[in-house]
């Protein structure tokens, strides 16, 4: 390839974007055809994933949403009610998440307004795609959309990354139409956008403030639209600025901030996972989800990709001017959250991390199609198939039991079932909730007596610093004390089921529910059968 070709690859963004009206029908019905069919695949597996039980922060979700009225929830984002700091992210998720547990308490149900978000962003790409790096290359993004591991997880995760992501893409894709036909309807949904993403989710001020550099410098036709649309904007969230202030003053955000360390070594697991991996890195590490071979499909599609651009180059190398003006944006979105979030983890309160940096995965997803689909007709065919194959791997990796949230479900079915009348639980599942409730309280059934392990007992707030932390020995005093002469059930993380109490108790029976152990112990000299 010449420079003079890699400027027109460069340039083919524009170029598809003029003829969008005079596509032939057939190939207007063949790619149609092909968004609907990624979509459905990407709404397929997301739909499979949402049935898992509710996890981490979803527990904090559920007590808000499921558990108050409207009104109830209202208070609890502004901090107007007794409990001031239920919660450090904007109002928007959590009333859809109310209105759709109105319907029932369901994990589904709770996790539907994501459901939905993360269907919609799968098309909505392709016409992101489709303004700014071309058919092809939007197709390939489509594609990597619907399959990332990270995408569906959000998707499927009743916390506000897949809303934001929507909103963010909208008002990316709203801005390129309100340049495009200059109608004022779409400086409108822009300026709705960017007030609904700022409601959502605060981390996605950094793409919005990457959207409106780009317009100043690259449309100044468009600035004084564009600057208007902003102060819209600013309107419409006035009447969030004391739930804003409140969230400011919130000390949960230091504490986030002090529990996961701004290192070269984190930010690395965070970056990696984030593009690839699962987002819960602890829990699945890159060589688990999505694995060796869909990370070799996909590394040695990028290598395929990057070796058909640089190799025939060796006379010369590409101007910036040769880039077109839309894939500038695309780049400066790309490095928007990232480089952001690490200066003021380095200046002030550290943000960097895995889901943070969620407004600016749609927009990696775009630079890495285009990269895909830069180079010759067959290097990008080549290269294209080995990534697109890695990352169906990744898709249909998040449908593997053991990449799946703990099944704390099953866990409580087997305790349901086998628990006695006078027997005491040891709930271990509330190590990562945020309170008050843990994912064994949503998921038993039977009124048993239980004490709770690795997190504080408060069950009507929020944890914080001031609510005291149970190690599992003295929640194996207590539930000893409880007990007398009946059993003992310890539901925790697999392998780590040993009862601290004074050799009191020997353990009579074990079950693994991939990740998910539930531990029987008997006092000792009793049949426990």
């Amino acid at each position: 390839m010449s420079v003079s070709e890699f400027a027109q690859a460069s340039a083919a963004a524009p170029a598809d974007r003029a003829l969008i009206a005079g596509t032939p029908v057939r190939r207007r019905t063949a790619v149609a055809g092909t968004v609907i069919m990624l979509t459905l695949l990407g709404a397929v597996i997301r739909v499979i994933v949402a049935h898992q039980p509710l996890f981490a922060d979803e527990l904090s979700t559920y007590w808000i949403s499921a558990t108050h009225g409207l009104r109830g929830v209202m208070s609890l984002m502004y901090g107007t009610g007794a409990i001031k700091h239920a919660e450090i992210t904007p109002p928007v998720y959590f009333v859809a998440a109310w209105a759709t547990t109105r319907l029932g308490h369901t994990a589904l149900l709770l996790r539907l307004p994501s459901l939905i978000a993360g269907v919609l962003t799968i098309p909505l790409v392709y016409h992101l795609g489709l303004r700014t790096i071309g058919r092809r290359a939007g197709l390939i993004a489509c594609a990597i959309t619907a399959l990332a591991p990270f995408q569906i997880y959000y998707s499927t995760e009743a916390r506000a990354y897949a809303v934001m992501m929507l909103l963010a893409s909208g008002s990316t894709l709203s801005l390129l139409l309100a340049l495009d036909s200059s109608r004022r309807r779409w400086w409108v949904a822009y300026a709705v956008c960017c007030a609904g993403v700022i409601y959502t989710h605060y981390t996605g001020a950094f793409v919005l403030g990457a959207q409106l550099l780009w317009v100043l410098v690259f449309h100044p036709e468009a600035r004084r639209p564009a600057l208007l649309a902003n102060v819209g904007a600013a309107v419409l969230l006035a009447p969030w600025l004391p739930g804003l202030i409140n969230d400011y003053r919130s000390p949960t955000t230091k504490i986030l901030s002090l529990l996961s360390p701004f290192t070269a070594g984190a930010v690395w697991t965070d970056v990696s996972h984030w593009a690839l991996g699962y987002p819960y890195s602890k829990l699945a590490t890159l060589s688990q989800l999505p694995g060796l071979t869909a990370l070799s499909l996909i590394a040695a599609g990028a290598a395929c990709a990057v070796a058909g651009l640089i190799l025939p180059l060796r006379r010369g190398r590409p101007s910036l001017a040769a880039l077109d003006r839309r894939i500038v944006l695309i780049l400066a979105l790309v490095l928007a959250t990232p480089v952001c979030e690490a200066v003021q983890s380095l200046v002030s309160t550290h943000t960097f991390g895995i889901r943070n940096l969620a407004a600016s995965w749609i927009p990696t997803a775009l630079a890495f199609a285009l990269l895909l689909s830069a180079a010759g007709r067959r290097v990008r065919v080549v290269a294209s198939a080995l990534a697109l194959v890695g990352f169906l791997l990744c898709g249909l990796s998040m449908l593997n039991d053991v990449h799946q949230r703990p099944h704390y479900q099953q866990a409580a079915d087997y305790v349901d079932r086998t628990a006695r009348i006078g027997d005491v639980v040891i709930d271990e599942t509330g190590e990562l909730s945020p309170g008050p409730l843990t994912a064994l309280d949503l998921t038993l059934h039977r009124p048993l007596a239980i004490v709770r392990a690795l997190a504080p007992q408060e069950r009507d707030h929020p944890f914080s610093l001031f609510d005291p932390y149970v190690p599992l020995a003295a929640a194996s005093r207590r539930a000893a004390a409880l007990a007398g002469s009946h059993r003992i059930l310890l539901v925790g993380a697999a392998g780590d089921s040993a009862l601290t109490a004074g050799g009191a108790y020997r353990r009579i029976a074990v079950q693994d529910y991939d990740g998910m152990d539930v531990s029987v112990f008997a006092r000792a000299g009793s049949s426990g059968s």
